[in-house]
């Protein structure tokens, strides 16, 4: 009974995620979205696609994979792939951190100024009622890693920080490859997601943006590969390290709680139509209560840690998460649903009192509730809108966010005009435009032949519940497409799974017809 429950709840997740995936497909390919240059605000606007340009270069992509399998390539070379694609990730991320030599900017500025004061005995971001950390004491994990920064590598070393974050990145792309040989054991299969990777750029251009982001990816990627490895392989230390590893990306960046939700799912749903279920389980739930520990206590220790420094007796609570979901449900001048200052001012307007904010952010939620309901195509528009801004943007706002790190530099080479603000600008967006395509066919492919009858395995089902979590977690809080390249990352195995099985196909027919 058990197994059957899990086998529905499966193929629920799989459909919602092929529906999304055609959605994504279907706008992404008459649509594009980009970001005006010297903007202050992440504000997307829709254009009307080059359908012959894209379908041009998708069809020469195909045909770069087609010749690379028919030959064998992918499965006689496929190290030697993911050898070339962390070479290729490394040299695009150099240069793009030697040639633009990024600055913080916006919260990353104002967090690494609060370090700075931090560091020099300043704690009233955090001590005054309308501080940054007394609003947002969420960031407090990022700030403590912020000040280890600060002693090692001096004051505001940004170049230490874009370093950092290029092994993040390399890390996280790694572990990606070595999930893909886990869920699949298939050669052809890795060497084609090391070659789509090359083309992730909307991922490696964050390598510039010094914030929690890419710095959390790498244990939340860790967590999430360690526990691949437990379900497969039953080793209890591959669940703690898990553990570990995303209590340290929480602190950094506490999205990652969204992957805790998925990795407890799956370390309590990997008991299931085993002999020895009922002891697995009841192992599962110790070791899910041990995760949740290493969480709070971790919290815990970061919370003890600032008010013994700064002198407080509790931490703030700061805004509630009301305020970001009213938000993240509000239509707005710039984009429905995407940041428009409200959890900010709402705060404000309530004298900083969390309880008396929570309480209007649910007043606010049960009006704008009730008119969706009044009026449920209206409502239905605004939900398909917002989750296609976020999920159909090629880009993910890097290339703005290129743009906001290397407008103030000084002294900049003619390579950061080049890759920012002129040709080079183009070609990096029309490489996203023709990844986005190619990765999602490759999805589609995938969940089809789930919902056709091929189970996923429970490894697989992990990352499947993480990226509908993602989904459904931003249609209701605060709207960004940079949010969202957190999970599009992580479909580079089920994409590549695919395309094997699209590309298999178009050499059977071309046999047949031979």
């Amino acid at each position: 009974m058990a197994a059957k429950a899990r086998d529905i709840f499966n193929y629920i997740i799989a459909l919602c995620l092929f529906v999304a995936a055609v959605v994504v497909l279907s706008v992404s390919t008459v649509t594009t979205i980009y970001y005006d240059m010297g903007c202050e605000n992440d504000w997307p606007h829709y254009g009307r696609e080059n359908i012959p340009m894209l379908a041009l270069l998708v069809v020469l992509a195909f045909t770069v994979f087609y010749l690379l399998k028919i030959k064998g390539i992918f499965d006689k070379r496929y190290r030697v792939f993911i050898a070339a694609g962390l070479v290729f990730i490394t040299a695009y991320c150099l240069l793009l951190i030697l040639g633009i030599k990024p600055q913080a900017v916006n919260d990353s500025k104002t967090i690494d100024d609060i370090i700075n004061a931090f560091m020099e005995g300043d704690y009233t971001a955090l001590t005054q009622p309308g501080g940054y950390l007394f609003i947002w004491p969420f960031q407090l994990g990022y700030v403590g890693f912020g000040q280890i920064m600060y002693s090692i590598f001096g004051k505001s070393n940004y170049f230490a920080w874009d370093i950092l974050q290029l092994l993040c990145i390399l890390v996280t792309v790694y572990l990606i490859y070595r999930m893909t040989w886990e869920f699949f054991e298939d050669r052809e299969i890795c060497g084609i997601t090391a070659l789509l990777s090359c083309g992730a750029l909307f991922f490696y251009n964050y390598v510039t943006y010094i914030y929690g982001d890419i710095i959390s990816m790498a244990p939340q990627t860790l967590a999430l590969y360690m526990m691949v490895l437990y379900v497969k392989r039953d080793k209890l230390r591959y669940a703690v390290i898990s553990g570990i590893s995303i209590a340290a990306a929480i602190l950094i960046k506490t999205n990652c709680e969204i992957t805790l939700i998925a990795l407890l799912m799956i370390l309590l749903g990997s008991s299931i139509g085993r002999n020895d279920g009922r002891r697995i389980l009841f192992r599962n739930l110790v070791l899910a209560l041990i995760t949740l520990a290493f969480v709070f206590v971790s919290k815990m220790a970061v919370d003890a840690y600032f008010c013994d420094l700064t002198g407080l007796e509790r931490i703030p609570e700061g805004s509630p998460s009301w305020s970001h979901i009213a938000m993240g449900l509000q239509e707005s001048e710039l984009e429905d649903g995407w940041y428009n200052g409200y959890n900010y001012h709402v705060f404000e307007e309530n004298n900083y009192d969390t309880e008396a904010t929570a309480k209007a952010a649910k007043e606010n939620i049960r009006q704008t509730l009730q008119t969706f309901v009044g009026r449920p195509l209206h409502g239905a528009r605004y939900m398909v809108r917002k989750f296609t801004t976020q999920w159909a943007d090629s880009v993910c706002i890097s290339t703005h966010n290129l743009d906001l790190v290397s407008r103030h530099v000084e002294d900049q080479p003619a390579i950061a005009q080049f890759l920012v603000f002129g040709t080079g600008s183009r070609i990096l967006i029309w490489v996203m435009n023709v990844f986005m395509p190619l990765c999602y066919i490759g999805v589609a492919v995938y969940l089809f032949g789930i919902l056709r009858g091929r189970k996923a395995s429970v490894s697989e089902m992990l990352l499947l519940i993480l990226i509908f979590g993602g989904i459904v977690f931003h249609e209701f809080w605060e709207g960004s497409s940079r949010y969202t390249m957190r999970y599009y990352i992580y479909y580079l195995p089920f994409g590549a799974y695919g395309l094997k099985v699209l590309l298999g196909f178009i050499c059977e027919h071309i046999k047949r017809k031979i």
